[in-house]
């Protein structure tokens, strides 16, 4: 009974060990001074730390030891949690509007970042040379242990910065009118340049974002500059005027590949399931206009020649396609939205930290209303999506 209980007592020190993650920042001193900041959310909390400082946040489950407490890095953070999603950033210690803001000094540094799952080292990342006094490195997920690189480099780290882009055919969109609305409603305004990108210096608090163009339908977007100031990014997809249904999906970085569905009466009679492997056309037009298989979206879906009966939209992970346990479309910021008349009809978000590789959206009716469901379940065959 006693080695028993002695092999129990070990199997679960390894098993609380295994769900411990070590980050280590390293850098070349002599070409510049780094600062990591790790974000994290688990659940409905949100917390950050900065490696500058001993800190803590989420009841302890997200630390920062401090700079120079490690004989092997400058800095030093810790996850202590077997949830959430976690994501590492590096600054520049001394750039921001007020001192030295040279794009050069976070690759002059050469950071380096060790991921260690237990004692066992996960991830080497040697940031390669940009341009940016911000830098994103890797997103984590602590329940699957998956480390998603993504090196991105910033000009500033308190920004808005977004890609306004046609939802028919993802092309960039010049000249479009973007207004940032802040909660006091003072607002600053701007244009997209010729790539549709448009930027906004803002300061922590909420902001609304208004973008407008001649000929196409408005859209909006509420984003929020937390405390950690790491930047905010943002695609928004502006559809041509139009008076049918038309529905855009859009969303994060991650997964790479989200997949719109539509099933519903065939004109010509039957159903149909119009997904990317099955865009035949109803009526001479095929009601696919895009497929995104590249991240961000947009993935656009028209019903160019209504029928009477009930449409089912679905958005499937298929990125993740293989995963029961998977959070990656929960966290992947999608968003549908529906138009019609020339208007925006209805809006969508995915719901959050749900499980699961299809979000079943909505359901537009025979008297053509749109009835939510926005449920996140398993589905292990894309073909069966209703």
């Amino acid at each position: 009974m006693k080695t028993i209980f002695v092999i129990f007592i070990a199997v679960f020190s390894c098993l609380i060990w295994a769900s411990e993650f070590t980050i280590e920042l390293s850098w070349d001193e002599f070409e510049g001074e780094c600062n990591g900041f790790m974000s994290g959310s688990i659940g409905k909390e949100h917390g950050f730390v900065s490696g500058g400082g001993s800190e803590e946040v989420l009841d302890g489950k997200l630390v920062s030891i401090g700079e120079g407490m490690s004989m092997d890095a400058n800095q030093v953070f810790k996850i202590n949690s077997d949830e959430g999603y976690f994501t590492f950033w590096i600054k520049d210690k001394f750039a921001d509007d007020d001192m030295n803001n040279d794009p050069s000094l976070i690759a002059r540094a050469k950071p380096m970042i060790s991921v260690y799952q237990g004692s066992n080292l996960i991830d080497l990342i040697k940031v390669p040379a940009g341009s940016g006094l911000a830098c994103k490195v890797f997103t984590l997920d602590a329940d699957s242990g998956e480390l998603d690189t993504e090196i991105r480099y910033f000009p500033k780290s308190r920004i808005i910065v977004g890609r306004a882009v046609h939802a028919v055919t993802g092309d960039p969109l010049e000249d479009v009118k973007v207004l940032a609305i802040d909660y006091m409603k003072d607002s600053q305004m701007t244009v997209t340049d010729e790539s549709g990108v448009f930027i906004f210096p803002v300061e922590i608090g909420q902001y609304m974002i208004k973008l407008s163009k001649e000929g196409f339908i408005g859209t909006t977007a509420d984003i929020r500059m937390g405390a950690d100031e790491t930047p905010r990014e943002l695609i928004a997809a502006l559809s041509p005027e139009i008076k049918e249904f038309r529905i855009v999906l859009t969303w994060g970085s991650r997964p790479r590949d989200l997949d719109a569905h539509l099933s519903g009466p065939d004109p010509d009679g039957g159903d149909f399931h119009i997904w990317y492997r099955n865009k035949y056309p109803i009526g001479g037009k095929d009601f696919l206009d895009r497929d995104d298989t590249d991240k961000y979206g947009p993935e656009t879906i028209t019903i160019y020649k209504p029928a009477v009966g009930s449409y089912y939209y679905s958005v499937y992970d298929y990125s993740n396609k293989s995963k029961k346990r998977s959070k990656h479309l929960s966290r992947s910021n999608a968003t549908v939205k529906v138009y019609g008349q020339n208007k925006l009809l209805a809006s969508f978000e995915v719901p959050a930290n749900m499980k699961g590789n299809c979000w079943h959206v909505f359901e537009i009716n025979e008297s053509h209303e749109i009835i939510p469901i926005n449920i996140v379940d398993f589905v292990k065959k894309e073909q069966n999506i209703q």
